[in-house]
């Protein structure tokens, strides 16, 4: 299949941001917008997965583009951060459909917290129709700490770890600093103690579950078997009652495991499986080209 990468110049509130649209002769009518994660990356990706993702997906038909929002790349303006790219992705989305005219449907794809992003800001788009999320980020000290115990109670009963204690080559500070965390953590609830300001649930966490409750799209959950951070995620939801009814706002929510795979699916087996998934989710279903 022919497929033209072009690239765009859009314009944010006032700064110029650049993007890459990957147009194939015929174009499906639902494409693939993909969402930067913040930190020291552009429209790449990290191990230039945005870049697969665009030229194979594109190879099977789907519309792409791949852009840095402010701060990022070669896009002008202040780095704004993962909880404040909203209007980045309402300029992406109108930049994306004025380049491809028969598009009929976006999906939104992004990792971590890229993914994070996703869940805050796409039920503000009726163009939105599919939402595609890897590992969201959702980090605080109570999850984490609780990912972090069940970890090493699991590897408490694994001959290999107790073999590295006996070699003098295991360092039980941060682990005992974990559990101590944890205890305290189970002592004020067990006497009502209130949470201290620093332990309350972060801002952009509510704003995510707000987001999720409001869409009424698709939701693709890839979950990674060796990230802490998706653990994380699913501890959130295993203890959280608005969590799991958010989670049942979208009109269909499919769920994969790589078990395998890393935080940013940095293994070239991973991305592969990544993409197979991808394009098949994507072109289930969807509208065909007028």
């Amino acid at each position: 299949m022919n497929v033209t990468e072009l690239p765009i110049v859009f314009e944010c509130e006032g700064s110029e941001l650049v993007g890459i649209v990957h147009r194939p002769e015929p174009v499906a009518a639902r494409g693939l917008l993909l969402i930067v994660a913040g930190g020291p990356q552009y429209r790449a990706g990290v191990n230039r997965l945005q870049v697969e993702l665009a030229r194979d997906l594109a190879a099977l038909g789907v519309p792409m583009m791949r852009f840095d929002h402010r701060g990022l790349g070669d896009s002008e303006g202040p780095f704004r951060g993962f909880e404040d790219v909203g209007a980045d992705i309402g300029a992406a989305i109108a930049a994306f459909r004025a380049q491809v005219p028969g598009l009929e449907e976006i999906v939104l794809w992004g990792g971590c917290d890229a993914a994070s992003a996703i869940l805050i800001n796409a039920w503000q788009y009726p163009e939105v129709t599919g939402i595609a999320l890897g590992n969201p980020w959702v980090h605080t000290d109570a999850t984490a700490d609780k990912v972090a115990v069940d970890h090493f109670g699991r590897r408490i009963l694994d001959r290999d770890f107790w073999a590295k204690v006996l070699r003098m080559e295991y360092d039980p500070r941060p682990a005992l600093g974990t559990l101590a965390r944890r205890a305290r953590s189970r002592c004020a609830a067990l006497v009502g103690a209130r949470p201290s300001a620093g332990a309350a649930t972060p801002h952009f966490i509510e704003r995510m579950c707000h987001g999720l409750t409001r869409y009424r799209g698709d939701l693709l959950l890839v979950m990674s078997g060796r990230s802490q951070v998706s653990r994380e995620f699913d501890e959130l939801v295993a203890s959280s009652p608005a969590w799991q009814q958010a989670l049942k706002s979208p009109r269909r929510l499919d769920r994969h495991e790589l078990p395998d795979a890393d935080q940013t699916f940095s293994a070239t087996e991973s991305r592969g499986l990544l993409r197979e998934l991808l394009g098949r989710w994507l072109l289930a279903d969807a509208p065909k080209p007028a």
